[in-house]
């Protein structure tokens, strides 16, 4: 089989997907499996770096980003580049907001707040918007660790996330079982996922793949420089490199055509 051919991945825009996450090799695999990206969308805009990325990668590609600021002087434009204002918290107005759009996307990239019931509101109602083969990347997903800051402050103990409804569904996937209404119950949470959201979240992901950084960034996210302590762990104005607590951790999911389950792929 011939190898699909290489995808540029110098990094121009400083995104820290790449200097700090360092998911660019991970991404690149998954990515050249797409074939024709004729639509991406981003939650999350920031500075624009990632939708400049984006960009890069898919130059004839329809890229929308939400947001729930409205469009920065910053923010990269063009005729394929497109901006639509939402808050990941607003369930019904994402709802809204997702609907003008239309589905068929090729790729969804989740980089919003981080917040574990904004990433499910995401994955809930963006994931179903993907066609068959698509990808859906949620960013960030160690903040759903139950340890983590985000997770404590957001989330009652116990409290299912997209952290354990993906690990359910990555382990039904390895070992041919699709969740049964009994475990989808157990895996719903009011404000993260309901019963019937679970079971089609269940039913069209067709593959789970999770990545957590094990090396050093390439740079610091606070300051930019690469002057590290090897042996502290730490950059040199202070900032924790991050091998020992939750970072830099995501999960890529391929979307199956509709009525697909983990039992039968």
């Amino acid at each position: 089989m011939t190898e699909p051919a290489p995808m540029p991945w110098t990094d121009p825009t400083g995104s820290d997907k790449h200097t700090w996450h360092r998911f660019s090799a991970f991404y690149r695999r998954h990515f050249a499996t797409l074939g024709s990206v004729g639509r991406v969308l981003e939650f999350g805009v920031l500075n624009g770096a990632s939708i400049r990325w984006l960009r890069t990668l898919f130059p004839d590609a329809e890229i929308v980003g939400i947001d729930i600021l409205p469009v920065q002087p910053e923010w990269p434009t063009g005729p394929e580049i497109r901006y639509v204002q939402a808050d990941q918290g607003d369930r019904p107005g994402l709802a809204a907001a997702l609907a003008g759009l239309g589905g068929g996307f090729d790729l969804v990239i989740e980089d919003g707040s981080h917040i574990p019931q904004h990433q499910a509101a995401c994955l809930a109602a963006a994931f179903p918007m993907l066609r068959p083969g698509g990808l859906y990347v949620l960013e960030d997903l160690h903040t759903s660790l139950p340890w983590h800051p985000l997770s404590l402050r957001h989330c009652a103990p116990g409290t299912p996330t997209s952290l354990h409804l993906l690990l359910a569904i990555e382990h039904g996937l390895a070992t041919g079982q699709a969740l049964r209404p009994a475990e989808a119950g157990r895996l719903a949470a009011p404000g993260l996922f309901t019963a019937a959201e679970v079971a089609l979240l269940g039913a069209r992901i067709a593959a789970v793949d999770i990545f957590r950084r094990a090396t050093l960034p390439l740079r610091c996210w606070s300051c930019g420089s690469d002057r590290f302590d090897h042996v502290a762990l730490r950059c040199g104005c202070g900032v924790s490199l991050s091998l020992a607590e939750p970072d830099s951790m995501t999960v890529v999911l391929r979307a199956g055509a509709p009525g697909c389950t983990a039992a039968n792929g």
